[in-house]
């Protein structure tokens, strides 16, 4: 897993693109929780139910990543993903754990959006 700040979110988009990759891209919810956070990740996976709701079935789903993707190299982006790591920290470990285990996968998680102008150090968090 690639971290990175919320505000390279395009270059890091148009690197992956140039680079052949197709880019799925989930965002932690507002409500930051294992659960909601699982399905808005399968969801941009693609991948099959259970995955969105059951650890093991979203283990082998990202095993099936190749056959879900037409042989396409993937690239998750996730954004909002410091909000996860915030609010539930043994969460963000088992989703980055089950992640970072998928051989066809390159997941880029950024850090939570920052409200304001990019240069004001004062910028709230979203």
């Amino acid at each position: 897993m690639i971290i990175v700040p919320a505000e390279r979110l395009d270059s890091v988009r148009a690197t992956l693109e140039e680079s052949g990759y197709a880019v799925a891209q989930a965002t932690t919810p507002a409500q930051a929780g294992l659960r909601q956070t699982q399905a808005e990740i399968a969801a941009a996976l693609r991948l099959p139910e259970p995955a969105d709701r059951n650890l093991d079935a979203m283990a082998d789903s990202l095993r099936d990543l190749d056959q879900l993707w037409d042989g396409q190299r993937v690239a998750l982006l996730w954004q909002d993903a410091g909000r996860l790591a915030g609010a539930d920290g043994r969460a963000w470990w088992i989703l980055g754990e089950l992640l970072d285990d998928a051989d066809n996968l390159v997941v880029v998680a950024l850090g939570e959006a920052r409200v304001g102008r990019p240069d004001d150090p004062g910028g709230e968090l979203a």
